[in-house]
């Protein structure tokens, strides 16, 4: 298979593949041979077989997507993690450029996201009306976020709060950082079209302007994107020329079908 990563592919805006539970429950025989050994060894470690289909999940479609991007066959695609756990992709042997990714599932979504010469972070939350929101407030959320949550209409306090966490949750993976970090060091707001300002970071952020998006999906789950062009040497030695870093949600289900119809 030829590779054509080329230079409009480059400078894209995100892709977000969004992939139900049935979907892949529905594939998974097809879908098991794409994971390494060590996925194996790791997939069978979860216990509840819905988690080992969202693992199972997360990997496979990464590896479709990118070979989708580049050309170059799934098998060939490798995901590895940093220190702090953060994927990413190698193509051993081939000298071409690779996309970020970030993997994140919850309920009955997983969720990849790619872009080339970006820094990129993708989460997903399933809506629970019936959590504590103060006790989760009180750990996520900064003084000034928990004003504006306790401003808004009963009825919408969960919704305000499930919009800041999935957002610090997709910006942390972005900057690798993770769940280790403190996330009332950020401070985000959303107003009522869903338009979304980072009014603090942490002081060790120089990486430029960040792109967000936030769409809720299906009624149940809400997903956010953040995203940065990547410096010099960072990823890529791309500019991406988008001015702002809109993505692209497909359904992975097409995807899905046509690798395993292959199979």
């Amino acid at each position: 298979m030829t590779t054509h990563t080329n230079d409009m592919q480059l400078n894209q805006a995100a892709a977000i593949w969004v992939a139900r539970l049935d979907q892949l429950r529905l594939h998974r025989s097809s879908l098991l041979p794409l994971l390494s050994a060590a996925e194996h060894v790791r997939h069978q470690r979860y216990l509840q077989q819905d988690d080992r289909d969202r693992y199972l999940g997360g990997r496979a479609l990464v590896k479709l997507a990118v070979a989708k991007m580049s050309g170059v066959s799934p098998g060939e695609i490798s995901v590895a993690t940093t220190a702090t756990g953060k994927p990413f992709v190698l193509i051993p042997g081939k000298n071409i450029p690779v996309p970020a990714i970030s993997i994140s599932h919850a309920g009955d979504l997983v969720v990849v996201a790619l872009q080339y010469a970006a820094v990129l972070g993708v989460d997903v939350e399933l809506f629970n009306h019936d959590v504590n929101l103060d006790d989760l407030m009180s750990v996520v959320c900064s003084e000034e976020e928990i004003a504006e949550i306790n401003l808004s209409p009963h009825k919408d306090r969960a919704k305000k709060f499930y919009e800041v966490w999935v957002l610090k949750e997709a910006y942390l993976k972005a900057t690798g950082e993770g769940l280790s970090a403190d996330a009332r060091r950020l401070v985000f707001s959303v107003d009522a079209a869903s338009r979304v300002s980072l009014l603090r970071r942490p002081d060790n952020d120089n990486g430029g302007e960040w792109d967000f998006a936030l769409r809720q999906h299906d009624g149940q789950h809400l997903i956010a994107l953040a995203s940065r062009k990547a410096r010099s040497g960072e990823w890529l030695e791309h500019a991406c020329k988008t001015e702002k870093n809109i993505p692209a949600f497909i359904d992975a289900g097409d995807l899905l079908g046509e690798y395993c119809s292959l199979e």
